[in-house]
């Protein structure tokens, strides 16, 4: 392997690695994440979302290489308008969330009392338990959905190098958007465990610390996609 092709390799993980950790990213997992607080639980959010990124770069890197074709501007720019968006949809369902879970009606029905409703207010253990049970069998791709988004709004810079890998085969050109991939997962994989074992700590102490975070954080990623936008 040659030097020049060696360092672009190189570059390619190490773009990865930083690229993982762009404020859009981070917003959008911790978000994300912060419905189901815990080390497991962030890992498999943060593991789902650079799946969905490395599947968008993947197909738009093989269009360069099998077709010669070339992303439009006005899809990038569309997207990464729409990142904005999901962005604000993450922080206000956060939110939403966060109310959701503390106050709940319930419809009863008594011998000689017609059926009537109860606002009863869950405390956050028993909130996280109900939520446990109901999405044991579920399947949540949000994760996947917003690292395509991810992966499309930010494909031309990474897409912009891909040639000097492949003045070699178009082979080194995939194993360029490969390890810029790899790159991605493992710095967001560093990111969950840092973000999982903080939200289990504020678990441990108390509630009212970790609804606390949920907020400032739904809050923060609605401010940032104002901002974005």
């Amino acid at each position: 392997m040659e030097p020049s092709l060696a360092a672009t390799l190189g570059l390619a993980f190490g773009l990865g690695l930083l690229h993982a950790l762009d404020a859009d990213h981070v917003m959008a997992v911790s978000a994300l994440a912060s419905r189901r607080p815990g080390l497991r639980e962030a890992l498999g959010f943060c593991a789902r979302w650079a799946v969905g990124h490395a599947l968008a770069v993947l197909v738009l890197g093989g269009l360069v290489l099998l077709l010669g074709a070339r992303l439009p501007d006005w899809v990038s720019d569309s997207a990464e308008q729409l990142v904005g968006v999901v962005l604000i949809g993450l922080g206000a369902w956060v939110l939403w969330d966060l109310r959701r879970r503390r106050i709940h009606v319930h419809v009863h029905a008594h011998e000689g009392v017609p059926r009537h409703a109860h606002w009863h207010l869950h405390s956050p253990s028993e909130s996280r338990a109900v939520d446990h049970l109901s999405e044991e069998h579920g399947h949540d791709h949000g994760a996947v959905l917003v690292g395509l988004l991810h992966g499309t709004a930010g494909s031309a810079p990474v897409l912009a190098l891909m040639p000097l890998a492949q003045q070699a085969t178009p082979l080194w050109g995939v194993v360029y958007l490969v390890l810029f991939s790899v790159g991605v997962l493992f710095s967001m994989l560093l990111f969950a465990g840092v973000l999982g074992l903080c939200f289990e700590r504020l678990a441990r102490s108390g509630p009212g610390w970790l609804d606390g975070v949920r907020a400032a954080v739904g809050l923060a990623t609605i401010g940032f996609g104002l901002l974005w936008l």
